[in-house]
């Protein structure tokens, strides 16, 4: 019997779990079974730019633990690298290398220049410009009104401006600003694949599965627009473009990627199988 996608290795983590996520760990219900989030929560309560203040040395734990690699493991790995480059260098083998990797990069930038102007990339850049543009103009004075822009930076919000109302809308905003990059970048990536397509799975690939990832961060902008728009209508007719982009890129994504729902995900889909 083949083992289930959704079982967990034996250091007690879903393999592959973190390649198709939102990446908000704090209220992941698998955070203990991905390697990526077991780090980030482990990370919670320290300074948002910590990563910026580690050491090399720090930065070696962080990885070793992300990648599941003891001190041994290192140390191997270690060796090898120093022996690799301490073998002598066959001048026609490295001839061919370089031309191949040239070859390889021209192939990778012409597939950029590809994805870069697919219609979906277009308005997944656009989307990400417009909120940016959009939130650095109120910024100050939605924080003013007691909208918490991150989840982690609340504390210097009045108490009196902490009512239900205002937690509702700073969940809205805060689901807009997570994803308006993310629906970009998760584009470009299954752009990426689908036109440098080699898998053999038409459905089980890795762009159906980022494709399925950029569905739910639109889905979830296009709700949090609706309600950022019921509680400040105001804002009604500055929101219209990038709602009526998002809609534009969730039938795009359901044109360009038809199989991307019947993707299963390691852990999030267990209810379809695999």
């Amino acid at each position: 019997m083949s083992r289930s996608m959704h079982t967990p290795d034996a250091q007690g983590y879903i393999p592959f779990i973190h390649n198709y996520c939102d990446r908000r760990c704090e209220r992941c219900r698998f955070v203990r079974q991905c390697r990526v989030g077991a780090v980030d929560v482990d990370d919670v309560g320290e300074a948002e730019d910590a990563v910026a203040d580690e050491t090399p040395e720090d930065l070696r734990k962080r990885l070793m633990k992300l990648m599941g690699l003891s001190e041994e493991d290192m140390a191997a790995l270690d060796a090898a690298r120093e022996e690799r480059a301490n073998e002598p260098v066959d001048p026609m083998e490295q001839a061919r290398e370089e031309a191949e990797m040239a070859e390889w990069k021209r192939e990778q930038e012409a597939l950029d220049r590809k994805v870069d102007a697919h219609p979906l990339s277009v308005m997944g850049s656009t989307y990400l410009d417009l909120v940016r543009a959009w939130i650095e103009a109120r910024e100050a004075s939605l924080k003013a009104r007691g909208v918490q822009l991150h989840h982690r930076m609340g504390v210097d919000i009045p108490a009196e401006l902490h009512t239900p109302e205002m937690l509702v809308l700073s969940e809205a905003v805060q689901e807009v600003l997570w994803f308006h990059t993310m629906i970009h970048v998760k584009l470009q990536r299954a752009l990426h694949g689908r036109l440098d397509d080699d898998e053999e799975d038409e459905v089980q690939c890795d762009w159906n599965g980022t494709a399925k990832v950029c569905v739910d961060a639109v889905d979830r902008s296009i709700a949090a627009w609706d309600t950022l728009v019921d509680l400040l209508p105001e804002e009604a007719d500055d929101a219209l473009p990038m709602q009526e982009l998002l809609r534009r890129i969730r039938k795009g994504l359901d044109a360009e990627f038809p199989d991307a729902m019947k993707f299963i995900r390691p852990g999030f889909d267990a209810h379809m199988g695999g």
